[in-house]
């Protein structure tokens, strides 16, 4: 009988651990959705911010003349009827487009664009680029994209200014 209930114990036991131990368990944990996951989900617009979260940062770079560029985080936006302003600066420069037209995602010529050089005071102005909308969140208000762009200066000098892989990211914007 000692064996029939050793026997009887080990069945169940196995079992017990065999039930436990199914094809869909793989041992793994997922976390709850947060805004400090490092993950972008839960409707955020960005990695852990947007959405249920704090606002995003906005950002802005580029390449002028092959040389990184980016705005030191003010980057304001004016809409006018169907045009909107970029302005932003870094401290030693600064950077504008304008582009008027739809509000949709899709790439679209820039009516102008300059690039100005704080410390000489030079500044170049351009109406050949191109911007690329790849998000307009209306119920966010931000806005994000892509753009390129060359300028010329503007003292009659003959210089240029060539921006390419430029790069806007959540920027906020006032329908």
């Amino acid at each position: 009988m000692k064996f029939f209930h050793s026997f009887l114990l080990v069945i169940t036991l196995l079992t017990v651990f065999y039930a436990g131990c199914s094809s869909d368990d793989k041992g793994v944990t997922t976390a709850r959705p947060s805004c400090s996951d490092n993950i972008q989900n839960q409707g955020e617009l960005g990695i852990d911010c947007g959405g249920p979260c704090n606002g995003c940062t906005p950002e802005l770079t580029a390449n002028v003349d092959g040389a990184f560029w980016e705005a030191d985080g003010n980057i304001n936006t004016s809409i006018n009827g169907n045009s909107i302003i970029f302005l932003s600066g870094n401290g030693t420069s600064t950077l504008s487009m304008i582009y008027t037209g739809p509000f949709t995602i899709g790439t679209y010529n820039l009516a102008a664009a300059t690039y100005g050089i704080t410390s000489t005071g030079q500044n170049f102005i351009g109406n050949t680029g191109n911007i690329t909308f790849s998000s307009w969140n209306a119920s966010e208000g931000v806005v994000s994209g892509s753009f390129n762009f060359e300028a010329y200066d503007l003292s009659g000098i003959g210089d240029t200014v060539i921006v390419t892989q430029g790069k806007f990211n959540l920027v906020p914007y006032q329908p």
